[in-house]
């Protein structure tokens, strides 16, 4: 009986262990993939520009973890909060939801997967056509046009 309780204690905390290892690899993953998100850049002066390509960019730098060969049975997808479609933009970025069972037979931890969220909110960098539009809004506020050649100092934009 104490080798079936003790065999049971060791075996919780390995999968408690390699969970939480799981989840630092893919948090890991998904800050990288955010910081590839968050600057990459279209090289296009076009205000409301997709951050479709940006999304692509960021789940190739994410599958480039190989996060199917690191963890059995992962079956999580990246996802973005697009800067167009949140309104606080202090919650811009990617984020990873994934579900892992919790053992291998029901008798222990029960039927339900675990479910995990890893979420990466970063500062966004402005892109080309936001520093434009935001040039361009100061020219208009003192008085010029936008086709007017000035320069600016905007401190990194």
């Amino acid at each position: 009986m104490t080798f079936v309780f003790s065999f049971g204690f060791i075996f919780l905390f390995y999968k408690i262990a390699i969970d939480a290892t799981s989840g630092f690899y893919i948090h890991y993953a998904n800050y990288m993939a955010s910081r590839t998100y968050l600057t990459y850049e279209n090289n296009t002066n076009t205000p409301g520009s997709s951050d479709n390509p940006a999304l692509v960019e960021a789940r190739r730098v994410f599958d480039s973890y190989k996060p199917t060969v690191m963890i059995k049975d992962f079956n999580g997808t990246l996802s973005a909060n697009d800067p167009e479609s949140v309104g606080n933009q202090l919650y811009v970025g990617t984020f990873v939801e994934y579900t892992i069972p919790f053992s291998f037979t029901a008798m222990i931890g029960g039927k339900e997967p675990v479910k995990y969220f890893s979420e990466s909110f970063l500062g966004r960098e402005p892109t080309r056509s936001e520093c434009s539009l935001r040039v361009c809004k100061s020219m208009e506020d003192l008085g010029a046009q936008c086709q007017t050649n000035i320069t600016f100092y905007d401190n990194g934009c």
